[in-house]
């Protein structure tokens, strides 16, 4: 039967109407934030503001061990731009679109977010690497150092990095992943001229993310923050006043329909005191450099805070050998089972300048293999092995394994 031209109009519009909708949000909790019927140290998520909240990694797909955790890749320059780079061209919009590219490649192999940073990371600059003389600091000085940071000296936010930030956290949201965002990172504080910068910063990324309805997100307000070199600028402002800038972060959510996990990530130390851990919505982790019984004992103490305990950097991959890939799937998989989640840091490809996301063809880790070789293989392999971990049934070149 044909339809009349009124009747055709209105379907067709409300076809392209429904097309033209944006599809669901992926909203991140925990139990803790959600109340007492709820598994207090435990993931949640759900799809819409008036959906039902469901363990991370729930339904047929996925393990039933791991339920309720996430598994992270972390690649904290996802965001990168170094101002005071001149030894090599770099793109940084085009840095943002390669992993955007691979979101959905992560997806495949269980991974269920990416854990990104507002200040990027030490991008590994040495000329034997990548022929660039530099520190990771800005301390060092436009000649010597790196200016990696989002924000401008007063605190406010650069177009540019939010542009690259909305895309990102938008195309993971349509993956259904969740971004881990880290917003200062100690090399970098210095970018901001006084610890009232500081502050403002921290207080415009959260309204920027209610902004944009940004609800797949897992605030980190600082990454490694209590590490005692001394790195941390401003008379050590953000060690001394993390409970502060923690509050004034969730204080932002007061009048929305929706808050986000919030936490700050603690140094290779794993301390993590109860009054914070009280404080916080999750107990986020660094474990590089622990040995793995000692990971797993601190996982275990962290248990009792009513809070969900991930580990948000544990590079245990610096050497890429066959031992040291051994190790790391044996931790990730005491963190997704025992835990609330782990994130895989591909220190030599993803986080070591100009950055290297895409996955090579073999996961084959030989120690014969000329180095950049093998470190690729090896990012290969722990994904791998992280969908093992996480999926009933893992992409064919994993299940072999």
């Amino acid at each position: 039967m044909r339809l009349s031209f009124p009747l055709a109009s209105l379907v067709v519009a409300g076809v392209l109407l429904t097309l033209a909708e944006p599809a669901p949000a992926v909203e991140i909790a925990t139990g803790s934030m959600l109340g007492p019927r709820y598994k207090q140290d435990q993931f949640y998520t759900r799809m819409g503001p008036t959906a039902q909240w469901d363990l991370t990694y729930d339904g047929g797909r996925y393990r039933r061990k791991v339920r309720g955790s996430l598994a992270l890749v972390r690649v904290s320059q996802a965001l990168f731009d170094d101002e005071w780079l001149r030894e090599r061209q770099f793109d940084p919009e085009a840095n943002t679109d390669r992993v955007i590219a691979q979101l959905a490649t992560y997806k495949d192999y269980g991974i269920g977010g990416i854990v990104v940073s507002l200040q990027g990371g030490d991008p590994g600059y040495s000329v034997k690497a990548n022929g660039v003389r530099r520190g990771p600091s800005a301390d060092l000085g436009e000649k010597s150092g790196s200016l990696v940071s989002a924000y401008n000296a007063d605190g406010t936010l650069k177009p540019r990095w939010l542009a690259r930030l909305d895309k990102l956290i938008h195309a993971a949201d349509r993956q259904g992943l969740i971004v881990c965002l880290v917003l200062f990172q100690e090399d970098q504080d210095e970018a901001l001229a006084s610890p009232e910068a500081v502050a403002a910063a921290a207080g415009n990324v959260a309204r920027h993310l209610i902004e944009l309805n940004a609800r797949n997100v897992i605030v980190d307000v600082a990454d490694a923050w209590d590490e005692p070199e001394g790195r941390w600028d401003h008379r050590r402002f953000i060690p001394r006043y993390i409970e502060f800038l923690i509050r004034l972060v969730r204080e932002q959510f007061q009048h929305t329909d929706f808050s986000l996990p919030i936490g700050a990530s603690s140094g290779s130390g794993m301390l993590y005191p109860m009054s914070l851990a009280r404080l916080c919505d999750v107990v986020l982790l660094q474990g590089d450099g622990r040995s793995a019984a000692d990971k797993l004992a601190r996982s275990r103490q962290f248990k009792q805070y009513g809070r969900p305990v991930l580990m948000v950097s544990d590079s245990n991959g610096q050497n890429g050998t066959p031992d040291e890939l051994e190790l790391e799937r044996s931790i990730a998989e005491a963190y997704l089972h025992g835990a609330s989640g782990w994130s895989y840091v591909p220190a030599r490809t993803a986080n070591l300048f100009p950055f290297v996301y895409s996955l090579p063809d073999t996961s084959n880790v030989e120690a014969s293999l000329p180095a950049a070789k093998r470190h690729r293989a090896y990012y290969r392999a722990v994904l791998e092995s992280i969908a093992r971990i996480v999926l009933r049934r893992p992409p064919p070149s994993a299940r072999s394994q």
